[in-house]
């Protein structure tokens, strides 16, 4: 059992690694991350990137959405928003299921924001599809300007960040498929 929602993400995090019998630098080394940011993570020093953890919950053998939550309230984004990266905020619009390889978010990119700190890196197939707005999409070394309507499906291995280059807000639908 990997706690209940209102715990933190850390805490589920390490509950989780701790049921499992795994140690700090096990979980770290099968989820491409270093002991030291795990350690942060746990303690909730720092908030992961969405794509850590779904590595995260893949090197535990859970479901891919194990510790994603769905946001409820315009507050508790707000609060997400501030603590995941103080540049985007997501809301998880598919529940998070057993053996599912699909998940679908919602995400908002301010104006003139580019992602910051870790680069998002996991298995599958992703899609981005700009509802309004525009975003600069760097995969690997190509870089794409997406504006409304458009979309770009591309491999997910491969490192990839969003950035809002425009001067309103980008909204963005984000389709993960996940092996």
């Amino acid at each position: 059992m990997i706690g209940d929602a209102s715990q933190t993400i850390g805490s589920r995090i390490r509950l989780a690694r701790e049921e499992k019998g795994l140690s700090v630098q096990a979980l770290a080394d099968k989820a491409g991350c270093s002991e030291e940011y795990l350690e942060w993570i746990e303690t909730d020093q720092v908030e992961p990137p969405v794509a850590l953890l779904l590595r995260l919950a893949s090197a535990m053998k859970l479901d891919s959405g194990a510790f994603l939550k769905k946001d409820e309230t315009k507050e508790q984004r707000i609060e997400e928003t501030t603590k995941r990266t103080e540049n985007y905020s997501y809301k998880t619009l598919t529940p998070p299921e057993a053996n599912t390889h699909l998940m679908a978010f919602s995400v908002a990119i301010p104006p003139q924001t580019a992602h910051e700190g870790v680069g998002y890196s996991h298995a599958g197939e992703e899609l981005v599809v700009v509802i309004s707005g525009e975003v600069d999409l760097t995969v690997g070394e190509e870089k794409t300007r997406l504006t409304e309507k458009e979309a770009l499906r591309f491999n997910s291995d491969l490192d990839h960040h969003l950035s809002n280059p425009g001067d309103k807000e980008a909204e963005l639908l984000v389709i993960l498929y996940l092996p």
